[in-house]
């Protein structure tokens, strides 16, 4: 099977924008930043990779669950660009698992999830590139 590359950039760039601009059609979360969390949400988009191959997807999940639980907006941006990453790399990989349940990835055979977290690693990678062109710079 040969993977296009540009469909990486392809789900980055619409997965930011959907951040943006909150137009991605979403099954069951709002994903739309306020602008003050662009330049911030872009810092954190850089760092995903690393995360994700420190943590792995499970605890993404988990972070997104608790930061999206918070009370103030400086924590639930990060929930909701965690979860965002989530969901666009479910639709990509056409692996069925619900992004908002830790114990799916957690309880996925390890051959599965290996292959989803590596993955994940280059779509972050992928959303690491794209996310000053969308999001901007974080100026703080």
């Amino acid at each position: 099977m040969k993977l296009d590359s540009r469909q990486f950039s392809k789900t980055a760039h619409a997965g930011l924008m959907a951040l943006r601009n909150g137009a991605n059609g979403a099954k069951d979360h709002d994903c739309q930043l306020q602008e003050v969390h662009w330049g911030k949400a872009s810092r954190l988009v850089q760092g995903l990779a690393a995360y994700i191959s420190t943590w792995g997807l499970h605890r993404l999940s988990g972070d997104a669950k608790r930061f999206l639980a918070g009370k103030g907006e400086d924590t639930k941006y990060k929930g909701k660009v965690y979860l965002e990453f989530l969901y666009q790399l479910e639709s990509f990989s056409q692996q069925k698992f619900d992004p908002k349940q830790e114990t799916d990835l957690i309880n996925m055979p390890l051959p599965q999830y290996a292959a989803l977290n590596r993955l994940a690693m280059q779509l972050a990678k992928e959303w690491a590139f794209w996310a000053p062109a969308v999001l901007g710079e974080d100026t703080e």
